[in-house]
């Protein structure tokens, strides 16, 4: 919070969602990492910070939610790792995005 232009923030971000999310807390988490997406779009993590995001949804039973984050990603980052587009497509069949 004290230095959100740092190189390392959009990484912070992400981390503290992750915090959340491992805990089991998805309400924060999902908050954390629309935080991190929404003050980061462009930072190393925003596509894994998407991820989360879309998954701390569908774990808050907002699959909808969940579903549109996932087209986010997949619109918006087409490029990014593989392993995140993987998962992507993995939890998008698990809210039953159409």
């Amino acid at each position: 919070a004290r230095n959100p232009r740092h190189q390392l923030a959009a990484s912070a971000q992400y981390w503290l969602g992750e915090t959340y999310y491992v805990r089991q807390d998805y309400q924060n988490a999902a908050v954390a990492f629309a935080d991190g997406y929404k003050n980061y779009p462009k930072g190393n993590k925003a596509p894994d910070t998407l991820l989360k995001l879309g998954m701390s949804l569908a774990a808050l039973k907002k699959d909808p939610d969940a579903c549109a984050v996932y087209d986010r990603l997949a619109k918006e980052y087409p490029t990014a790792p593989e392993i995140v587009r993987r998962r992507a497509t993995e939890e998008r069949r698990k809210s039953r995005c159409s």
